[in-house]
């Protein structure tokens, strides 16, 4: 934890410019339409952000009405945070709280609704996790989460012109036996799931499945990298783009095609 705290404390003044790029901006809009309906909107409703880092969650959700708690183990990710919140005037409804979201301190069944997106591939014993925020959560409540595609993971980690080594190590991620890293002294892996993986790790927990869709499928198998990740595209071609998505979203057998995965599930 104590690693992953370091490298996002590094990483907060930065951390937004990356969601410009067209990749995020795909990414935002599936997230927000598939989340946004379970958002609840009565103002004593209360949602945990779990992992929430600097607001871009929790400050969409509290503008729908209701008050949201954002647990991050990164305090300089929550000084950005406090200050975006600030700016839109949402501190009465904003709570920041620096923390370790496997051992929330929260009381059984204290949420109307949890959010952890993007936070689930920190995790080596991810059930851990999952636990947690299914006890916090209410009865019949949705836990919102998201998942990194392991077979997505492998395919784009072989490179354009395939060599014995970079097959052998995307082989290597394909069978979880290695993991991707976030830092270059790899003390940060990348845990990723299949999407059948992914399903029983939250039904095992007391979860009930609902939807899991993929999100963004797109990019990167098809798209190359330095093209997604540029900032200047236009929103015609966002907007193709995105149209392509959602429909893929609604087709359960192309769940596999996606980097991420992202799933609606209720407790049991």
């Amino acid at each position: 934890m104590e690693d992953i705290e370091a490298h996002y404390n590094k990483q907060s003044e930065s951390y937004e410019s990356i969601f410009d790029a067209l990749y995020f901006r795909v990414y935002d809009a599936v997230t927000w339409k598939y989340l946004e309906p379970h958002v609840p909107t009565e103002p004593d409703a209360v949602v945990l952000d779990a992992g929430g880092g600097t607001a871009r969650w929790a400050i969409r959700m509290a503008e729908k009405g209701c008050k949201v708690v954002l647990m991050d183990s990164s305090e300089k990710m929550l000084n950005a945070a406090a200050w975006k919140v600030k700016a839109k005037s949402l501190q009465h409804r904003i709570t920041l709280q620096k923390g370790d979201i496997a051992t929330t301190g929260y009381a059984d069944e204290t949420f109307d609704m949890v959010l952890c997106e993007h936070a689930l591939f920190l995790f080596k014993e991810p059930d851990v996790a999952i636990r947690e925020l299914k006890r916090v959560l209410k009865k019949n409540a949705a836990l919102v989460i998201s998942a990194q595609n392991r077979y997505v993971q492998a395919l784009s980690s072989l490179a354009g012109k395939p060599r014995v080594d970079n097959v052998e190590r995307a082989f290597k991620v394909l069978v979880n036996r290695e993991h991707e890293c976030m830092t270059e002294d790899g003390k940060i892996k990348i845990y990723t799931w299949t999407p059948q993986e992914f399903r029983e790790m939250l039904e095992r927990n007391g979860l009930r499945v609902e939807k899991l869709m993929g999100k963004v499928a797109t990019m990167p198998l098809r798209v190359r990298q330095e093209f997604f990740m540029e900032k200047t595209h236009s929103e015609e071609l966002f907007n193709q783009l995105l149209q392509f998505e959602l429909i893929l979203c609604e087709k359960s057998d192309a769940l596999a095609l996606a980097g991420h995965m992202q799933a609606i599930a209720f407790k049991l």
